[in-house]
């Protein structure tokens, strides 16, 4: 979750989930330092939402640029979109955060934001998991007769769907409360024994289940990878090390983005009297959490080589003319071919 959903019990009106909002033991001075930190959020958050909007959109635009795409641009295309569609909607995030939390757009536009927010963190980490599954089977088991574009599509959906009835207690919760004298979009919880329930329902399907599934998968790619280097061609090994090098820099951001958050959030559970050093690192948490959106495509279009390609492509279809023959790289090696639109190299 975020700034815009604080988790609150409704049976104290002082306390909160949100350690922000736990200031009553604080020293006098620290009510201003904080504010003064909250300040710094809005400008962090204005340039990832705008560097995330135009690298999702660069990202997007060079998958449809390549007319034949592979399983990979498949799972690209829904990670970039389901980041787009969070981007735009934390414009909504900044706005309480420069007006100290004070909501204005009404009840509906606070469950919607709050939906999106937390269906971005279902969806984002389905597509992540589903994509390293896909490794696993491109790498282990090329010849996969269920490894295609119908098969994959198919299953971004049934993640899309997944985040989105995973997402059915905030639309129940998420609500416009008016809390000391204005009105703040939060997740509006029964009580503590509430809170602690959705804060594990949150980090466990959102997180644990599918770190295990991750490890597990990445592991046996690795071991498949370094087990069988002698057995396989020079090329073919180059490619199934860079691919899972690729996999597993999506793997990693993913893990230094998410987990500083759900850790706070689990020990936020048993945190009466939070420290201003604990504040701090909420927060922190929570732009760290913001900023995967912005960081994971351009990522992509630094370090994927086929998609800065294909940016580029009007440079690259002028200078074909001049060579004979472009190299494009597949599954299992590479073929000869004159079209640089299907320069389609797989992450």
């Amino acid at each position: 979750m975020n700034d815009s959903a604080i988790f609150c019990k409704n049976n104290q009106t002082d306390n909160s989930t949100d350690p922000s909002c736990q200031n009553s033991n604080l020293s006098p001075y620290s009510p201003i330092d904080i504010t003064t930190f909250m300040h710094i959020f809005p400008t962090i958050y204005g340039i990832l939402c705008s560097v995330g909007v135009i690298a999702n959109a660069l990202v997007i635009y060079a998958v449809k640029a390549c007319k034949k795409k592979m399983v990979s641009d498949i799972y690209v295309l829904n990670l970039a979109i389901a980041d787009m569609l969070f981007l735009l909607v934390m414009p909504f995030n900044i706005h309480q955060l420069v007006r100290d939390r004070q909501w204005v757009f009404g009840n509906f536009m606070c469950k919607a934001v709050v939906v999106v927010d937390v269906s971005n963190q279902f969806t984002t980490v389905g597509i992540v998991t589903v994509l390293c599954i896909d490794r696993y089977i491109a790498i282990v088991h090329p010849t996969s007769e269920r490894r295609t574009i119908q098969w994959t599509i198919i299953i971004n959906l049934l993640v899309w769907l997944g985040s989105f009835l995973l997402t059915v207690p905030v639309m129940i919760y998420a609500k416009v409360v008016r809390r000391q004298q204005m009105e703040v979009c939060m997740m509006y919880l029964d009580g503590p024994e509430d809170m602690y329930w959705y804060t594990l329902y949150q980090s466990i399907l959102g997180f644990i289940i599918p770190l295990i599934i991750i490890s597990t998968f990445y592991s046996l790619t690795l071991y498949h990878v370094f087990s069988s280097i002698r057995r396989v061609k020079r090329k073919q090994s180059v490619w199934a090390k860079r691919a899972t090098k690729m996999v597993l820099m999506v793997i990693a951001l993913f893990l230094i983005c998410w987990t500083p958050y759900h850790v706070i959030q689990v020990v936020n559970l048993t945190n009466n009297s939070p420290t201003i050093t604990f504040i701090y690192a909420y927060n922190i948490s929570i732009c760290l959490s913001y900023s995967h959106s912005c960081i994971n495509p351009l990522m992509l279009l630094i370090f994927a080589q086929n998609y800065r390609e294909r940016l580029c492509h009007k440079n690259v279809l002028q200078s074909s003319q001049q060579s004979s023959k472009i190299t494009v790289v597949k599954g299992e090696g590479s073929i000869m071919t004159n079209d640089p639109s299907y320069r389609c190299t797989v992450i």
